[in-house]
């Protein structure tokens, strides 16, 4: 039987091929995922906002609340693990426009959010396989390292 982690919102959890990574609550927030194949190794960040560059605040006890910083963490623990960058591929999912009277969907935290992590990742020549995002919906994501199936569950 397989063991589920569960994370939120600002966390990530790197593992192996015998577990499940899991998040709820996906809204505007950016849900990544990092997987290599050859490796049976990856990773699953829920990030909250676009990059760590532009904090007022930092806070180091929120490994991935920044999209770059996710996806560094998350490389960086890949790599501990046996996992290789050039191997790795990405998924994402989230971005909503939870709040649609506030924002609009090309100026809203979730567009910005999704922005943030396909630049960041084409930055680092990492291939965005799929994706999940918009709308105005909230998510579940489980991540199936045995497979590199990303599931994703929505909440109307």
């Amino acid at each position: 039987m397989k063991h589920v982690i569960n994370i939120k919102t600002a966390e990530l959890s790197v593992t192996h091929n015998d577990n499940i990574i899991k998040t709820g609550s996906v809204g505007s927030c950016v849900v990544i995922a990092l997987y290599d194949q050859t490796a049976g190794v990856g990773g699953l960040a829920h990030a909250m906002l676009p990059a760590k560059e532009d904090a007022v605040i930092d806070d180091e006890t929120a490994p991935a609340k920044y999209v770059d910083q996710a996806i560094n963490n998350l490389i960086e623990g890949i790599k501990k693990i046996g996992g290789k960058q050039e191997n790795l591929i990405a998924k994402i999912v989230g971005g909503a426009s939870m709040f649609k009277k506030l924002t609009d969907n090309e100026h809203g935290i979730g567009y910005l959010n999704t922005s943030s992590a396909k630049n960041y990742l084409a930055s680092l020549g990492i291939p965005l396989a799929s994706e999940d995002t918009g709308g105005s919906s909230g998510k579940i994501v489980e991540f199936d390292l045995e497979n590199g199936v990303l599931s994703v569950y929505t909440r109307l």
